[in-house]
């Protein structure tokens, strides 16, 4: 297992070699956000997605599609989702508002947190007959919460599930989730190495006190780069709940700027974020296109000032199972 003073040596030449990004792209309907590669797909996303569970939680159809117009038309070509979200009424959203006119020029996903192969094929199903798609660009298996979920998942058939929807084109992509264990995420990525098989994306937390507590960003994140397993950022504001520690620390530290600046800064694919407004979008979509990379210094500055607040009473969600 590595120590955060060997990631905080290495971050630097991470960040020197994170995904470039790749700007001037547009399609049918408007410029895009700077776009970033996508593990070793070949494949290009846009450095910003939205997140889905907002998109479906407010039970709100006029807000759901506000927030989807609104994405495109900031240049966000990235749409998150999973059942969970709103009890698949997130999905229903983007079928509805986002696949009708945008499928083509999207890159869609969704996730599934069952652990049996039976019942997660039914809701692939589901899904995709929400989602009015034939398929979805990247699947994930959902908020992997410890190594014997893993562990379930995996005797559950689910993973050999997720590998044959890929071989199958139902899903272009597959991957997975989680932000309550990193070992199970050790795990997991150990368990498909050791048996050749290719993991394409990892969505977990990154941000500014990661570091300093269980973290993804020293024990994930290298195995996920060796693997070319495609890093992909949540939780950048640490679930909102460092906002509340603004006055404790160095001031300007903590704002959305340094927060989305700083996950930027490392070797992600893509960093998604749940937005509940439009002017929250707008907002985060205009730091990614006037973003440029923090340097080691800055990093090291912004890292440290929230040592004293960084812990378990912070990241709530960590350790939860």
């Amino acid at each position: 297992m590595s120590t955060r003073r060997e990631f905080l040596r290495a971050a630097s030449a991470a960040a020197i070699l994170s995904p470039c990004l790749l700007r001037g792209a547009s399609d049918p309907f408007g410029p895009l956000l700077p776009q970033r590669a996508f593990g070793k797909t070949g494949e290009k996303v846009t450095a910003f997605g939205l997140g889905g569970h907002h998109v479906g939680v407010a039970k709100d159809e006029k807000k759901a599609e506000a927030l989807i117009e609104c994405a495109m038309e900031c240049g966000v070509r990235f749409f998150d989702n999973a059942v969970s979200y709103g009890d698949g009424l997130s999905e229903s959203y983007y079928g509805r508002f986002l696949t009708p006119k945008y499928r083509e020029h999207v890159f869609l996903t969704t996730k599934s947190k069952r652990n049996k192969a039976k019942e997660a094929r039914k809701e692939f199903e589901d899904s995709l007959r929400r989602l009015k798609t034939d398929h979805v660009d990247l699947w994930q298996i959902h908020a992997i919460g410890s190594v014997n979920d893993v562990k379930g998942r995996i005797s559950g058939g689910v993973l050999d599930l997720f590998l044959e929807m890929r071989e199958k084109k139902k899903a272009r992509y597959i991957g997975f989730s989680g932000h309550t264990s990193q070992e199970a995420m050790c795990y997991l990525l150990d368990f498909c190495k050791e048996r050749g098989y290719q993991m394409d994306a990892c969505l977990m937390p990154v941000n500014i006190a990661e570091t300093h507590y269980d973290s993804y960003l020293i024990n994930v994140l290298p195995k996920l780069q060796e693997q070319g397993v495609a890093p992909m950022a949540m939780k950048s504001m640490v679930f909102g709940g460092i906002f509340k520690h603004a006055d404790n620390v160095t001031p300007g530290v903590i704002t959305p700027k340094n927060l989305h600046e700083y996950a930027y800064s490392m070797p992600i694919a893509c960093l998604l974020s749940g937005c509940e407004t439009v002017g929250q979008i707008k907002e985060n979509t205009a730091i990614l296109r006037n973003f440029t990379s923090m340097d080691e210094e800055r990093r090291k500055q912004v890292v440290a000032a929230v040592e004293k607040i960084a812990g378990p009473d912070l990241e709530t969600y960590k350790r939860r199972i």
